[in-house]
């Protein structure tokens, strides 16, 4: 549980800091900067998953077994 609980906490920092790398603080003071923050935000979110990979494509079904007594196709 311990374990569980220091891996969780190290993952969150992680990425608490790549969410704090690409933000500027001075966007704020700008007139209406929360709401572009908040934006920007947004935006950025939706480029990351826009651009990862697809997902494989899913197996082909194997091929049919023609019958043991060989008389059916």
């Amino acid at each position: 549980m311990l374990h569980f609980m220091e891996s969780s906490a190290g993952r969150l920092a992680a990425r608490l800091q790549a969410l704090g790398a690409g933000f500027d603080p001075e966007v704020l003071s700008l007139p209406g900067g929360s709401l572009i923050a908040a934006l920007l935000w947004l935006y950025a979110g939706w480029v990351a998953t826009w651009h990862r990979a697809a997902p494989p494509p899913p197996a082909a079904p194997p091929p049919a077994r023609p019958c043991c007594c060989g008389q059916h196709g």
